[in-house]
């Protein structure tokens, strides 16, 4: 490969944001070398932040989860005593520092009690012992906890799995907040020296990023730091409890940006804060601050001159972290405790939660998640399979079109089990008949379902419903969705059209097509599916016209997206589209039916490329007789419903380094 093509690439990699926290380059190798070597933790995602993209209006529900502690001030395994800082790994277990109990507490999703996993054994100054510890963070790639050891002056680095003992890597530092960047470099507050230190590879003293120019309240100085955040770029971000605001320190800089709070001084307007403590910043800039002497945490967007309140009602609050799927934790200082708020954010369905780099491949042989045994009517097969929804925790409902049923298939299973219909072709409260559509309806634990043949929406419980209910009758649905407000979005292949039906509406709007079947941009012709986004443009498969197109809201004709220039297979051109997704950046996915490939178009582009599929029609794993539904999960895997193969196909995507190169941007 040429020079120019590894640089290439391996900007591809840097930008590229993996789905997972702590996830580490490969032969990556950094050290500290002052009382030791700290082995490089490449995290993509910045320590704390959310992997996912937090929709700006985005809201956590306001009734917190106790998930470490609650159970009063003490030492108990089941209680904490004025906890400070806290890290959520990726598969949400919690690390407190339980300040006052000198220790640092592990507790795994649901455990009623922790672990400790450093000190625990007294105050003191022992390497068994901590005092005062005020931060946690976890270094992957060494399996150990980097911890602030504030009353011992020291940093000091403990064995995650059975360590007894730490051991020191940086002495005499007043460190009350730390964080480490996707180098593997360590970032320290100082607090006694006013100053935010990287000690990067082969840096043994470690270099001033922040301040250095004493206390006061200057944009080149600060004093009583609280917490340290440090985004992708690089950039560095201190909460300052005594100047009541937060700073933005760019790589290089002399001082800092004031981001949140500043010379409105003390107080609890929305322009103001009080002793704010632990800070993160999202992708888009947006900072997230502890609010301490307000008893909140708040948002303020990239640029804004005041915030907003996410969540209140705590009692001195101090850590704060997130968790991949956003969700936030906060150390809740007087109320010896961790609460987690759920965040109450929408992703469009059946889009993934993370953004896919425009150049990231998927594994090109699919991999069997339901049926593939042959047509029939047994737990283990399907006929026809239509369309296809993955939940949260991959499990898939699949449309057994022939078959008039939908079938649940849960992760690793090597059977379904039938959740609507499967009575038989009918028109009775039970049966089903050749239904198209699926979906999940989390605010009422129900699949809402298009059941094409009996021209009906029907909402079926998911958890042993026997019968359905008609919510719309007399409707040719061939496919539906539903938007972040609770709106149903159903098309009408008859009238040509797709209408959105808000929660307890009967009569609908139209808001794509409804000028009667044609090929004129006002119009539509075969319906195929339908996907909404974040912004409620409507996105409509047409396979009458070989097209996708998009719908903004109140538009009075849609905008070719996709195709659009007659049948073939060429790269301009689809063949029966179905399934289609968009996902963040406004990359196309669409099932080409006819071509037997899932292609993707990029924003504003003239062709797609081809994902999966693509090598001609049969049953091989690389290949498709008829893809239909289409559906990612939230990590990006990739699911399509093999029509005439009678199966759902899963294709993986690549996690590091495969990518579709344009040779044209390496010349």
């Amino acid at each position: 490969m040429s020079m120019l093509k590894t640089i290439f690439v391996t900007a591809l990699l840097i930008i590229w944001i993996h789905p997972y926290v702590g996830a580490v380059w490969p032969n990556s190798t950094a050290t500290w070398e002052q009382t030791g070597k700290l082995v490089k933790a490449d995290s993509q995602v910045p320590l704390r932040a959310p992997a996912i993209d937090i929709y700006p209006y985005a809201e956590w529900e306001q009734n917190g989860l106790t998930v470490a502690g609650g159970n009063g001030r003490g030492t108990g395994k089941n209680q904490l005593e004025r906890p400070h800082g806290l890290f959520v790994d990726h598969d949400q277990t919690i690390y407190v520092a339980d300040y006052y109990n000198n220790r640092i507490v592990e507790w795994k999703l649901n455990a009623t009690s922790g672990h400790v996993v450093a000190g625990g054994n007294g105050q003191g100054n022992g390497n068994n012992q901590l005092y005062y510890p005020s931060d946690v963070i976890v270094d992957k790639e060494t399996d150990s906890l980097i911890i602030c050891d504030l009353g011992n002056n020291r940093i000091v680095r403990w064995p995650r799995g059975n360590g007894r003992t730490g051991e020191t890597i940086i002495s005499d530092i007043s460190c009350f907040g730390l964080t480490m960047d996707n180098n593997g470099s360590l970032y320290v507050g100082n607090h006694r020296k006013a100053e935010v230190r990287r000690y990067g590879r082969g840096y043994s003293q470690g270099t001033v990023v922040a301040s250095d120019n004493g206390c006061g309240n200057g944009l080149n100085r600060y004093c009583s730091m609280g917490y340290v955040f440090v985004d992708q770029d690089h950039s560095v971000y201190v909460s300052e409890w005594y100047a009541n605001r937060v700073t933005k320190w760019v790589v290089g800089a002399k001082e800092g940006i004031v981001v949140a709070g500043g010379d409105q001084g003390a107080g609890n307007n929305l322009d103001q804060l009080s002793a704010p403590q632990g800070v993160v910043v999202d992708r888009s800039g947006t900072v997230y601050v502890v609010d301490r002497n307000n008893y909140r945490v708040m948002r303020w967007m990239q640029g804004a001159a005041e915030g907003t309140v996410i969540v209140n009602r705590l009692s001195f609050p101090f850590g704060l972290a997130f968790d991949l799927q956003g969700n936030l934790y906060v150390g809740d200082y007087l109320d010896d405790r961790v609460q987690k708020f759920n965040i109450k954010q929408f992703m469009p369905l059946r889009a993934p939660a993370i953004d896919i780099d425009p150049y990231v491949k998927w594994e090109q042989k699919g991999l069997t998640v339901a049926g593939g045994n042959g047509q029939g009517t047994g737990n283990n097969q399907l006929d026809r399979p239509w369309g296809l929804f993955v939940d949260d925790n991959q499990t898939i409902y699949v449309v057994d079109y022939w078959n008039s049923r939908i079938v649940e298939w849960k992760l690793s299973a090597t059977s379904g089990r039938v959740v609507a219909g499967g009575n038989g072709p009918g028109y009775g409260n039970h049966q089903l008949y050749y239904p198209k559509d699926v979906i999940v309806d989390k605010e009422t634990n129900s699949l809402i379902i298009c059941d094409a043949g009996n021209d009906r929406v029907v909402r079926w419980p998911r958890r042993n419903g026997k019968t359905g209910e008609t919510i719309i009758s007399n409707i040719n649905c061939e496919a539906l969705t539903m938007d972040k407000n609770g709106s149903l979005y159903v098309g009408d292949d008859r009238k040509a059209k797709v209408i959105r039906y808000r929660r307890g509406e009967f009569e609908g709007t139209v808001v794509a097509g409804g000028n009667g079947k044609g090929n004129s941009l006002n119009q539509v012709s075969g319906v195929g599916y339908v996907f909404v986004d974040q912004d409620r443009s409507v996105y409509v498969s047409e396979w009458g016209n070989n097209r996708v197109t998009k719908w903004m809201v109140g538009a009075e004709q849609g905008v070719i997206v996709a195709g659009g220039l007659g049948e073939g297979n060429s790269l301009t051109q689809l063949s029966t589209p179905r399934g289609v997704v968009v996902d963040s950046s406004g990359t196309v996915y669409v099932a080409d039916q006819e071509n037997n490939r899932i292609m993707r178009w990029m924003k504003g582009a003239t062709k797609g490329t081809v994902i999966v599929g693509g090598d001609g029609m049969g049953a091989q794993p690389n290949q498709f007789l008829w893809p239909i539904g289409l559906a990612f999960d939230l990590q990006g895997n990739l699911y399509v419903a093999d029509h005439n193969n009678a199966r759902v196909e899963k294709f993986n995507i690549n996690q590091f380094g495969k990518f579709y190169i344009n040779e044209s941007q390496l010349n």
